[in-house]
Formats: C-alpha cells, sequence, structure tokens
C-alpha cells in the first residue's frame, strides 16, 4: 500500500492534503498582514486582534508542520515497520486532535477580546439600572448560549473536516497495520 500510486496510497493523499492546508495558511496569514499593515493601523483593538490571529495562523502552521514531519518520517524505511507506523499515526492523530483544541481556544480568546473591546458600551447596555434591564439581560444570555454553540459548532465541523482529510487515509492505513499483525 505504501509503494502504490499516489491515487491509492494514504500517505500520498496525507500529505497532498497537509502541504495543501500549509499553503492556504501561509496565503491567510499574508492577507492577514495586509491586513493588519492597511486596515488595522490606526485602531489599537483591531491591531490586537490581528496580532492574536497571527499568532494563532503561527501555531496552527507549526502543527501542521509537525504533521508534515511525522508523515515524512512514515516513508523512510524502519526495521520495525508495524511499530514505526503505529507511533507515528498516534502522533499523527494527536496533532489533529491538537488542532482541534487550538481552533476552539482561538475562538474563545476572539469572544474575550470582542467582549473585552466593548466592555464599556455591554456594561451600560446590562446597567440594572436600565429600565428594561431583564429583556437586556435576556438577550445577553440568549447571545451568550449563541456564542456558545456557535464555538461548538466550529469545533464539529472541524472534526469532520478533519476526518475527511486525514481520518479516513489514516483509518486505511490502521486497518493495513491489522492486517500485518494476524498470523497469516
Amino acid at each position: 500500500m505504501l509503494t502504490s500510486p499516489s491515487s491509492v496510497n494514504p500517505l500520498a493523499r496525507l500529505k497532498k492534503n497537509a502541504s495543501r492546508e500549509l499553503n492556504w495558511l501561509v496565503v491567510v496569514f499574508g492577507l492577514n498582514s495586509f491586513n493588519a499593515l492597511f486596515f488595522a493601523r490606526n485602531s489599537a483593538s483591531l491591531q490586537w486582534f490581528v496580532v492574536m490571529l497571527m499568532v494563532m495562523l503561527a501555531v496552527v502552521g507549526g502543527i501542521v508542520y509537525q504533521r508534515l514531519r511525522v508523515l515524512r518520517e512514515m516513508e523512510q524505511q524502519h526495521d520495525n515497520l508495524y511499530q514505526s507506523l503505529k507511533s507515528r499515526i498516534s502522533r499523527f492523530r494527536h496533532l489533529m486532535r491538537l488542532h482541534d483544541y487550538v481552533g476552539v481556544v482561538t475562538l474563545v480568546l476572539v469572544v474575550l477580546t470582542v467582549l473585552l473591546v466593548r466592555q464599556a458600551n455591554l456594561l451600560h447596555y446590562l446597567n440594572p439600572a436600565n429600565p428594561d434591564w431583564s429583556r437586556h439581560l435576556l438577550i445577553a444570555g440568549v447571545g451568550a448560549v449563541a456564542v456558545l454553540a456557535l464555538i461548538y459548532a466550529g469545533y464539529a465541523v472541524g472534526k469532520m473536516e478533519h476526518q475527511r482529510r486525514y481520518g479516513q487515509h489514516l483509518d486505511r492505513l490502521e486497518a493495513a497495520l491489522q492486517e500485518l499483525q494476524e498470523p497469516s
């Protein structure tokens, strides 16, 4: 399976998907840099937001780069092919989970940044002296639930996308490893 043509070789598909993802991250990082230089240059809060996004993109880029390194290690010949591939598949899955968690933390940080930037407005809106305070509190509660639902939806969609891009190919590799382990 590992020496088959790229159309059926799961390692080749994994490497292609990871390379494509890294290329997109570089493009998005460049666009975000353009955003920082031209659109956010006059607003301190936007600058912090852009910097936070660039840090997140750098972390995700590091994770994707580590995935590529793991894939390159999988392509090398080892004395114990079974154990080598098994440990690297486990490491790759760990990097996928880490990527998911970084995405969730980033979404939470974006929400917290927006809340901090708009803190004065929110406190004024949620002031108990306001005659519509109970309605404002209800709207804020519904908004908080909606934001949490969006964060969870982002996590779920990201996890499904990882399964589509990488998981199915890792599953095929693991199935092939099971065949290697079974006695003939």
